[in-house]
């Protein structure tokens, strides 16, 4: 309801507002951690309501991937931040980060 989407709003304020003046922000965090192909990807994406990683085909994630949801009522599609090698967050869409994932799959398949 109503609640829960000023309670969402206020959160992304304070997240952007930190981000603006370069302060650090502490934000709800969930960490998964489970053996190959065991259903971590799948288990955070029922919580985010949307798919994020390519089923089948072998795109599952090779290594930790840090992403940020930012709660909007009026985006159709999720918005997503990843945080790249360098440690920035950046926006991306669903298709950059499944992108990104099979990248780090071939160069990990390659270079373990």
């Amino acid at each position: 309801g109503d609640g829960k989407e000023a309670l969402y709003e206020a959160y992304n304020l304070l997240h952007t507002l930190a981000q603006d003046f370069k302060k650090p922000f502490d934000a709800p965090a969930v960490v998964v951690v489970g053996h190959q192909s065991s259903g971590k990807s799948a288990l955070i994406e029922a919580l985010m309501g949307f798919q994020f990683n390519q089923v089948g085909g072998g795109t599952k994630p090779r290594r930790p991937v840090a992403l940020r949801m930012q709660y909007d009522p009026d985006c159709h599609q999720p918005r997503c931040y990843l945080v790249d090698d360098d440690g920035v967050e950046r926006p991306k869409t669903l298709s950059e980060i499944q992108r990104y994932i099979e990248k780090e799959n071939r160069r990990l398949e390659r270079d373990p």
